[in-house]
């Protein structure tokens, strides 16, 4: 799902963490694909008809999974969001290798299946911002 941000002050917060997405999920492979891009608001259960106090964006990529992505992901991607100042969680299990990055309220992650089916999924949501510009 594709929706344009139309509010200013999150787009100033989408757009870096947006290059930062393309630039990881680039690093898997030049056939990226968009499956998210959108302006969500932060409270799910706000009732209908009631203006948003705050809303984020989500923006996930996915990526054919190339033989070498669980490397990629531990060699080359974990050591460059750490030195730019990610905090890396490691969220893997038995079907998947998976990692959470936070930095500034904003959300990364990483998942690729270890039997190598299916897509390298990129996916982040920037941190909540107030709809109320003071």
């Amino acid at each position: 799902m594709t929706k344009p941000i139309d509010f200013a002050p999150l787009a100033a917060v989408a757009e870096p963490l947006r290059a930062v997405l393309d630039r990881v999920a680039a690093r898997f492979g030049a056939d990226v694909r968009i499956s998210r891009d959108e302006q969500l608001d932060c409270d799910p259960f706000r009732p209908a008809g009631v203006p948003s106090e705050s809303v984020r964006w989500e923006y996930n990529l996915r990526v054919p999974t190339p033989p070498d992505a669980v490397e990629i992901l531990l060699s080359e991607v974990v050591p460059q969001l750490s030195a730019d100042g990610w905090r890396a969680t490691d969220r893997s299990g038995a079907t998947e290798v998976a990692y959470q990055f936070q930095r500034d309220g904003a959300n990364l992650g990483v998942h690729i299946s270890r039997d190598g089916a299916g897509d390298v999924v990129v996916g982040g949501s920037s941190p909540c911002v107030p709809t109320e510009v003071p």
